[in-house]
């Protein structure tokens, strides 16, 4: 799934290359699990003109000038191109002489959805050392799932949890309420870290390249990364395997070495 990190990359494309300019026209493709795009999206967007994209934890935001808002959720394997075909359409807009069209090959994105209330993101103010202590203190669930949880906290996902308990030195099994409090202050700043590292990188393409900018550019996370879609651990000079272990529906992979 997209994090924070891909969406921000695909942000910042549309924000550079079409805030300012209005859409022309908008066409449906197949529907996705959650059906169509309301009418009311279509009469919001249609000959709208681009105030900005916006992103909020993993939802990217249009902003439509005198109209309010569309939000877009690209689910679990879902695309924004600048022009590019595929079966696997599923809206399309189009500014100018370029479609931008949303691919979503499993069906579970949605456009016009309602933003949910979501947590603090690792890089807001509120993302205090205090804030992730008072929500991990008292929880007897995983810490991976609890840094996960988007009404905790916003746009972390398997990836980039995967990469901060490693670098945090935390096993993401670990009860929420088992960390210590110099763990939790370690475990803020790499949350930060990560997330920082991976929008500089341009998010993270992996070997199915589920994930490439709108203008189909893949991203280099995935080069630095220390334990996530690695065999061996990157920080232990590949001497110790990497362990992978089922928690909640994902699996998470961890150093047994490094991560205690």
């Amino acid at each position: 799934m997209p994090e924070l990190p891909e969406v921000e990359t695909v942000r910042r494309v549309l924000q550079e290359r079409y805030a300012g300019r209005t859409i022309t026209a908008v066409a449906l493709g197949k529907p996705t699990f959650y059906r169509t795009p309301p009418p009311a999206v279509i009469k919001i967007l249609t000959g709208g003109v681009i105030t900005e994209f916006k992103r909020r934890g993993k939802y990217l935001i249009v902003v439509i000038e005198n109209r309010g808002e569309v939000i877009f959720h690209l689910g679990m394997s879902g695309r924004i191109t600048v022009g590019g075909e595929s079966p696997h359409v599923r809206f399309q807009m189009r500014i100018g002489s370029e479609a931008v069209r949303f691919h979503d090959s499993r069906r579970f994105g949605r456009v016009g959805c309602p933003l949910p209330a979501l947590g603090p993101e690792p890089m807001d103010p509120e993302f205090t050392s205090d804030y992730l202590w008072k929500i991990l203190r008292k929880r007897t669930a995983p810490v991976k799932a609890l840094i996960m949880d988007q009404k905790l906290i916003a746009g972390l996902g398997n990836i980039y949890a995967t990469e901060a308990l490693h670098a945090a030195k935390i096993r993401p099994g670990r009860a929420g309420k088992s960390l210590r409090r110099a763990e939790v202050e370690r475990l803020r700043e790499t949350c930060r870290g990560v997330l920082s590292l991976g929008v500089e990188a341009g998010g993270a393409t992996l070997a199915d390249e589920a994930f490439l900018d709108p203008l189909g550019r893949p991203g280099r996370m995935q080069m630095g990364m220390m334990v996530y879609g690695r065999r061996a651990c990157g920080s232990c000079g590949g001497a110790v395997i990497v362990t992978r272990k089922r928690i909640g529906a994902r699996t998470s992979a961890y150093c047994p070495s490094c991560q205690r």
